[in-house]
């Protein structure tokens, strides 16, 4: 188990960051690819058109559209302020921008490339359903957000759960937007995104019971 390894699969389903593992704490404690989580889990009866298993086909009404939860697209940028908690290197202050970089076909899906607004963190790959998105985990699908998008609506990674909660308008440094979603990791430290409908993740924090981890709140975005 990692020291600085805080971030919620919620988190790494965003178009915006890969800065921890299913292996890590907030992902559950065990490795959700090692224990062949498969992205489409009970909680969910199946996602992204695959049948409930996170690994085959996306359906033909498959990909984000400009009013989805998550709206990712090749050349969608977001900007965000981030703070450093305690001890978090991998994901250190400052300004940092994440972009959807590439488009490409990956273990049967279409495969959005992201960077992370974690200045340290590397890439990672998202398949996208509407409302629905999926986070590629050593050559697994792992759900990361679900549908319907409504309050308490709660959905399974394999080894934790979390759940969508009603935070209306919010108001960050990128503006006032509306329909916004927090959803939140169920575990006994902070850990939660929330999203607004046509714009995506708008405020990142998770901090483990050490005070560690970072908080990130846009401030700009180029769509």
């Amino acid at each position: 188990m990692k020291n600085a390894a805080l971030l919620s699969l919620a988190l790494c389903a965003s178009p915006l960051v890969a800065c921890s593992e299913p292996g890590d704490p907030l992902f559950g404690g065990e490795a959700a690819g090692g224990q062949g989580s498969d992205g489409g889990s009970p909680s969910n009866g199946g996602s992204a058109g695959d049948g409930g298993n996170g690994t085959g086909g996306e359906s033909a009404a498959g990909g984000s559209t400009p009013e989805s939860i998550d709206p990712i697209a090749v050349g969608n940028a977001w900007t965000y302020d981030v703070e450093e908690l305690g001890s978090f290197p991998l994901c250190p202050s400052g300004s940092h921008t994440a972009e959807t970089l590439a488009e490409s076909r990956l273990d049967g899906k279409t495969a959005y490339e992201v960077t992370s607004l974690c200045a340290n963190a590397a890439s990672s790959f998202y398949a996208v359903d509407g409302d629905v998105v999926q986070v590629n985990y050593l050559g697994t699908w792992i759900l990361a957000l679900d549908a319907p998008v409504e309050e308490g609506h709660t959905w399974s990674n394999g080894t934790s759960t979390f759940t969508w909660h009603d935070e209306g308008s919010v108001t960050v440094g990128a503006g006032t937007f509306d329909d916004c979603w927090r959803a939140t990791q169920n575990v006994s430290y902070e850990a939660y995104t929330i999203f607004c409908r046509g714009v995506g993740p708008v405020h990142w924090r998770s901090v483990d019971l050490s005070g560690n981890g970072f908080d990130a709140v846009l401030t700009a975005k180029n769509f």
